[in-house]
């Protein structure tokens, strides 16, 4: 049966915060820039792609088990990633001419650009990264967005989660449904240790980049999955378990990753304790519920964001004012999104309406006919 999760809640807020930390994670890392490095620190875009996935968790699963098929659903998905995510990439395709070091006849008629637009049409942007003449100068990389690669391993996500659905429905019982979503956590963290571990022994270094691709991040997907099937127990224990979650997330904020003492605190209980503070955040602070009911623009932050600094990058803005770009990077990347995000809801509801529309002047002409 499906849970009623609050309509009322912050996750539009807390993904915009999301949204920003990998923002300003990539500001730092890719402008090279030497002020940056004192404050990295603060912000761990690896952290914040995790609490993504414990969000869709949550959020996804509730709308896999309220859609009555399976093509509703899958109809749900589609509009929600693809026409922000074809936006984003024709759209750098297009604009990023006036970037390139080639002239316009050649960028447009070069092999890269369209293998670009093929590759990353298909969310596979690991087989293009570049456009033809574009950013090859920038001190980090030339990569035109470096953020497209999450969109992949959502998309997995998405596809697996109604045959998931089905097997937690198909055990009924309550620890059989616990366990096997805990067998799929622990399994995900095993997977991301192994790859991690042979990478170092075989001296493969590729092996790092297959840790965190989708079985590695398939763990804090699974924890949103278990918050939702436990949501009762959630909403009743959620403020007793406070205490506790906050000194541990105060340790791991405190002691440093490379401390010689205790060591680094294992990922597969880290992204516990984040996902409990991120949810707990989520359902509590109601004097924020009205105040960030607006559009979720985050999703378009996430699109849009690194091609812009790139851009940045390139003109030397950050060589010459790094915070002052830094800020202007946040605020015209958000003004974007926000613009795009209302641009897709104002056509969403149009070519709704003219669906609508067409259904009931169907409607009419059968019962004129009698047919």
């Amino acid at each position: 049966m499906p849970v009623d999760i609050p309509r009322k809640n912050n996750f539009t807020l807390i993904r915009c915060i999301l949204a920003s930390v990998v923002l300003v994670r990539h500001c730092m890392d890719s402008s090279l820039q030497a002020c940056f490095v004192p404050v990295k620190a603060f912000f761990e875009s690896q952290d914040a792609v995790c609490l993504f996935f414990v969000i869709s968790g949550l959020l996804v699963t509730a709308s896999c088990e309220r859609s009555p098929s399976w093509q509703a659903y899958a109809g749900k998905r589609l509009r929600r990633i693809f026409p922000l995510y074809l936006t984003a990439v024709i759209g750098a395709a297009l604009i990023l001419c006036l970037a390139s070091s080639l002239p316009a006849a050649r960028y447009f008629t070069d092999s890269r650009f369209w293998k670009y637009l093929f590759w990353n049409s298909l969310t596979l942007n690991f087989m293009q990264r570049t456009l033809p003449g574009v950013f090859e100068g920038n001190p980090y990389n030339a990569s035109v967005n470096d953020a497209l690669w999450t969109v992949k391993i959502e998309l997995f996500f998405y596809a697996c989660l109604p045959l998931l659905c089905r097997i937690v429905q198909r055990l009924k019982d309550r620890w059989k449904q616990n366990g096997f979503l805990v067998f799929l956590y622990v399994l995900s963290f095993a997977y991301r240790l192994l790859c991690r571990k042979l990478a170092s022994v075989l001296g493969i270094p590729v092996l790092n980049t297959l840790a965190l691709e989708a079985p590695g991040y398939l763990g804090p997907f699974v924890l949103g999955m278990l918050c939702y099937y436990n949501f009762d127990r959630f909403s009743r224990f959620r403020s007793g378990l406070l205490p506790f979650c906050a000194f541990v997330l105060c340790l791991l904020l405190v002691i440093p990753a490379n401390c010689g003492v205790t060591g680094r605190i294992p990922d597969g209980i880290k992204y516990i304790l984040l996902a409990y503070a991120c949810l707990y955040a989520a359902f509590s602070a109601s004097f924020l519920h009205d105040s960030f009911q607006g559009p979720d623009c985050s999703y378009a932050v996430y699109l849009f964001h690194f091609p812009l600094l790139q851009w940045m990058i390139h003109c030397g803005l950050f060589a010459a004012a790094p915070w002052l770009s830094l800020y202007l990077c946040l605020a015209s990347t958000f003004a974007l999104a926000l613009a795009a995000t209302l641009a897709e809801k104002g056509l969403g509801a149009f070519f709704a309406g003219l669906l609508r529309k067409e259904a009931n002047i169907a409607t009419l002409v059968r019962v004129d006919y009698g047919s």
